[in-house]
């Protein structure tokens, strides 16, 4: 009988939590839009997943990242995002800051970009 190691699975989670830096008054803003659109607050990162997702759709979604340059932001909170969209989330945050380095992108801004341009009205449901 042979003595076989067994390798131990590596898998990847298919939700990742992500923190976010964002101001105050954002922070204290999302929760009475979420629930203005309908949903509640066990769907906070359901909302903000279809955000993000609805900002990178918009081929020049990058437009979105000139006002996150100027923001303070002062405090953070916590998405639940599917592991797919945080590695494109990470690989366009690369992509425009070889491209446009003055936008700053990262993952913080590139999501409090899509939080706020939902707000805003500028969203459209991505299937």
């Amino acid at each position: 009988m042979t003595d076989k190691k067994l390798k131990p699975l590596k898998a990847t989670p298919v939700i990742k939590k992500v923190t976010v830096r964002m101001p105050a008054n954002l922070k204290r803003q999302l929760p009475m839009q979420i629930l203005s659109d309908g949903y509640n607050m066990r769907q906070k990162s359901t909302w903000v997943v279809e955000s993000i997702r609805s900002l990178m759709q918009n081929k020049d979604w990058e437009g979105a990242l000139l006002s996150e340059s100027i923001v303070s932001a002062d405090t953070q909170d916590v998405f639940s995002i599917p592991s797919d969209l945080v590695n494109k989330i990470n690989s366009e945050a690369r992509r425009v800051s070889m491209e446009k380095p003055s936008l700053n992108a990262n993952q913080s801004s590139i999501i409090r970009a899509a939080i706020n341009r939902r707000m805003l009205g500028f969203f459209k449901l991505v299937e």
